[in-house]
């Protein structure tokens, strides 16, 4: 499955996968923003289009984890 802005869960959802440790609320924009286009998945731009995108994504990351009982 191939990750752009519109799929934000997905990134959200393939960040909990490979960095299910991170401390997600010390990410500034600029290491969050490097953590997303590193997805191997990840296929569009490197600047979102809005970037409310990068704290929707940083959102829905922590509430995934909190389900999954990672957070």
């Amino acid at each position: 499955m191939q990750l752009h802005w519109s799929s934000q869960r997905d990134i959200a959802a393939a960040l909990l996968r490979m960095h299910p440790d991170a401390d997600r609320l010390s990410l500034d924009h600029e290491q969050l923003l490097k953590l997303i286009i590193a997805l191997p998945a990840f296929c569009d731009v490197s600047v979102p289009p809005k970037l409310s995108y990068l704290d929707h994504i940083r959102w829905t990351w922590m509430r995934l984890a909190e389900e999954e009982g990672t957070a």
